[in-house]
């Protein structure tokens, strides 16, 4: 296993953990105002926007930055991952949009504290699936032969 795929493969087992993690702690918390008032359950949230991204950087991006551990294939390989990096933030957003209009078409707005689930949710989904775009482009590559 080349040490780019291996890197993004940690990348997002640990990115997984987190999200797992804050999406268990918020369900926990039963009501999603509660972010708003809660102080240390933002925290934790803020904390998993640092980390997510943070594990992809040190153990993907650090690797790009190593020319001797990065051949012509893995730089095709990162390229083409942009794609699915792409196509999971905007089907993201759609599914933020859609579901945030239906439920709250009555009240005529969303509660404030949904942007900055908005913006951890699309962070934490672009990193994840930069990840899993370079599993996928090391897969493809391998089963074409």
């Amino acid at each position: 296993m080349p040490p780019l795929q291996k890197k993004a493969l940690y990348s997002l087992i640990i990115g997984i953990a987190f999200t797992i993690t804050l999406i268990a702690v918020l369900i926990g918390q039963g009501d999603i105002t509660e972010l708003d008032r809660n102080l240390s359950l933002r925290l934790l949230m803020y904390a998993v926007l640092v980390g997510v991204p943070l594990v992809y950087l040190v153990l993907v991006g650090l690797t790009l930055r190593k020319p001797r551990q990065v051949d012509e294939r893995d730089k095709v390989i990162i390229e083409r991952s942009g794609r699915t990096q792409l196509l999971a933030v905007i089907f993201s957003l759609a599914a933020w949009t859609i579901v945030l209009t239906e439920v709250y078409h009555d009240n005529g707005q969303v509660p404030v504290i949904f942007l900055n689930l908005i913006f951890v949710s699309t962070l934490i989904i672009s990193t994840l699936a930069q990840s899993l775009g370079i599993l996928i482009g090391y897969w493809r590559m391998n089963s074409n032969g």
